[in-house]
């Protein structure tokens, strides 16, 4: 029997590396970002539908969502599945406690100026200012999961929090907290010479995005140091200065 976790983090705060070494654990598995919120969501919006409304058959809907993670990760053949999205929005949240009464999150934190920075540095766009917005809107990838991450603190659920500065810093250290709090054996980790991130035996497909995001470093850890005010306008760090959990 499968047991699942809660990967709630920012982009940019080094997800991809954190799953790369924890995924050399053969009973654990990191996921990439997961479509499987947007899978829950659909299916809560069949219940507004005429077809099923004409006859509503609870039963068999909740045979759906209640099975939804084994039937979706059953093929990953780790014990323990931390699966990453933003799980801690409101609906999300909720959903997820109708099928696992008492989850785990894993936060991976970094200030969010200096993700924001990150993601402008790496995609080079064309109107900064703009795509700031974007990516800090309520459903833009930053925006989201902060509002994610907030949510689960603020609702006082089972959480610790891995900050990106401890994680290249001292990566035993922060790996081995997450295996405490989540009762899982340690694990002896290669922190350098290690492989691109996979999960499932899948690859990321960055050509699909504006820019290669997932790559990292693989023949060391070491800190991808930012100097905000190279990338982002002084008045978005105005705007966005006061957000940090």
């Amino acid at each position: 029997m499968k047991k699942y976790f809660f990967l709630n983090s920012l982009p940019r705060s080094s997800n991809t590396l954190l799953g790369t070494i924890i995924n050399q654990n053969p009973q654990v598995s990191i996921t990439a970002n997961t479509i499987l919120t947007d899978v829950i969501y659909q299916l809560h919006l069949l219940k507004n539908t005429e077809i099923y409304q004409n006859f509503p058959d609870e039963k068999s809907y909740n045979n759906i969502i209640k099975n939804v993670f084994n039937n979706y990760y059953k093929d990953y053949q780790s014990k323990f599945i931390i699966t990453r999205g933003p799980w801690g929005t409101p609906f999300n949240l909720k959903s997820l406690k109708s099928i696992i009464k008492k989850p785990k999150f894993i936060i991976l934190y970094r200030p969010v100026l200096e993700c924001l920075a990150s993601f402008i540095r790496i995609e080079r766009p064309l109107d900064i200012q703009l795509r700031c917005h974007q990516l800090m809107d309520s459903n833009g990838i930053i925006g989201k999961n902060l509002w994610s991450i907030k949510n689960t603190i603020e609702s006082k659920e089972d959480y610790i929090i891995v900050n990106y500065l401890d994680l290249v810093n001292n990566p035993t250290n922060q790996i081995n907290k997450i295996y405490k709090f989540l009762k899982i054996d340690t694990f002896k980790h290669k922190f350098e010479n290690f492989n691109q991130f996979t999960a499932n035996e899948i690859e990321y497909d960055d050509d699909v995005l504006t820019a290669e995001l997932h790559k990292i470093k693989t023949d060391k850890i070491e800190m991808d140091e930012i100097k905000i005010e190279d990338y982002l306008p002084s008045n978005i760090i105005k705007e966005y200065s006061d957000l940090d959990i």
